[in-house]
């Protein structure tokens, strides 16, 4: 198994994962009344730029982890997560283009549907996080001090 020194890019994409998902849940609550719209703008590209950093720390480091078990179950796990990536990159341009429409006072949906979207996406994000952390515990790849980020 991996070195814990070398799934450190995963955890900080993790970590800033969690923190967009905690700001995107911030401006889902504040809505329909409280749109930052300078905060939206910078999530809109911050969300993408950081899912897609995540996406490649799992395909370099955790996947292949799982994908060369002798396990069938871990590789079957490596194919649903990297069919999750798929997902959460298509969901993630959506919410960029709700975000960045909120910015421009412009919005494209219902605050009641941006709400839903956000929500939808972040509690998505921080399931699939929760997973793979849980993962790398039973692999005993996470170190003790990283065990409850959310």
């Amino acid at each position: 198994m991996a070195q814990h020194s070398s799934l450190e890019p995963l955890h900080r994409s993790h970590e800033r994962l969690l923190e967009i998902c905690d700001e995107l849940e911030a401006i889902a609550d504040g809505l329909p009344d409280r749109v930052p719209a300078a905060q939206c703008q910078v999530l809109a590209g911050e969300a993408v730029a950081a899912l897609l950093q995540a996406h490649e720390s799992e395909e370099q480091l955790l996947l292949p982890m799982l994908g060369d078990s002798p396990r069938p179950e871990l590789r079957q796990l490596a194919a649903r997560l990297r069919r999750e990536h798929e997902f959460d990159g298509e969901t993630v341009m959506e919410v960029e283009e709700a975000l960045l429409a909120l910015a421009a006072g412009q919005p494209n949906l219902s605050p009641d549907a941006i709400g839903y979207l956000l929500r939808s996406f972040f509690e998505s994000l921080r399931r699939h996080i929760q997973s793979e952390q849980n993962l790398l515990m039973l692999l005993g790849d996470l170190p003790p001090d990283r065990r409850s980020l959310h």
